[in-house]
């Protein structure tokens, strides 16, 4: 990958251990105007849109840039990704899996630094390190089980807006994550705690079966999860079975969660099943299945 594109007068103060804040997840998804509607309806908004004549996007002979950034009432962010994508190593991915959740988007202060520390524990490099103009920099890689993780930092003043981090609507809607889907449980949650630095601040793990909630070190500020676990109902076990372990659902909590999964219903999601006690979180939740077909998780408000 060549040398660090940074110089010394560059950094403020050299980075001795990497920290990740968890910032978006992006869908594949062919449709995204018309998608996106059923996501407006239930209550979000769009902070963000690039396209292939933005000024601030880096632009490649591969593909092209279209993306939609989609937020409600908190820091964790969506991104709808279209094509012709960006990279020949996108377009492979779609034309193996179709529309899904294709990668989870970490920020971090200094991108390269760490590519050491990931690679030297295990990850590998879909996408090597890359200069994105005057808005950032960053590469992709693949965790020990095959998930794409994009590890970005911002340049030049750029960032994507957030929104208010206040619920949304009646139903008091917030994103809250990510979950993935782990073939094992116990090492994965192993390994970012220890490489990425996470915290856990929920854990319902018995033999390795379960879930975990894990967080970053602005949590008590922007409250974000990952949600590492093993399959627990039957669209999840389709996941697995299709695509092995995988990035499965948007994480989403509600002050209340019958309106908010009604909402989602009448918004155009399809429903997987609704609100029931899920004794691995201790709370209500239920599952409907997003425009593009992947599934999103609605809990009760997390309280911890």
């Amino acid at each position: 990958m060549g040398g660090d594109p940074h110089s010394v007068n560059d950094r403020e103060t050299p980075m001795s251990t990497p920290t990740y804040q968890l910032h978006h997840l992006c869908i594949y998804e062919k449709s995204p105007r018309d998608a996106m509607w059923n996501w407006l309806r239930w209550n979000h908004a769009i902070p963000a849109y690039y396209w292939e004549g933005s000024a601030d996007m880096h632009h490649t002979g591969e593909g092209g840039v279209d993306y939609t950034f989609l937020a409600c009432g908190a820091p964790f962010q969506m991104q709808l990704e279209t094509g012709p994508y960006q990279f020949e190593y996108e377009q492979n991915w779609f034309a193996e899996h179709d529309s899904g959740i294709n990668h989870v988007c970490w920020i971090v202060p200094n991108a390269w630094d760490t590519i050491e520390p990931l690679t030297a524990n295990g990850a590998t490099v879909a996408m090597p390190y890359e200069q994105f103009g005057d808005s950032y920099n960053g590469f992709v890689a693949i965790d020990t089980e095959g998930r794409w993780i994009e590890i970005m930092e911002y340049v030049g003043g750029f960032k994507t807006p957030d929104v208010e981090f206040y619920p949304v609507g009646q139903a008091e809607l917030q994103t809250l994550g990510v979950v993935q889907l782990c073939k094992d449980l116990d090492a994965q949650v192993k390994w970012y705690t220890e490489v990425l630095g996470q915290k856990i601040v929920h854990d319902a793990r018995s033999n390795n079966d379960g879930l975990v909630y894990l967080a970053d070190d602005t949590y008590d500020g922007r409250q974000c999860v990952s949600a590492f676990a093993t399959p627990s109902i039957d669209a999840e076990h389709a996941l697995m079975d299709r695509h092995g372990p995988c990035i499965s659902s948007v994480l989403y909590q509600a002050g209340n969660l019958d309106m908010a999964f009604a909402d989602a219903i009448n918004a155009g999601f399809g429903e997987i099943s609704a609100p029931a006690f899920d004794d691995r979180i201790g709370c209500r939740t239920g599952y409907v299945r997003e425009p593009a077909g992947n599934i999103v998780q609605i809990r009760e408000r997390l309280t911890a």
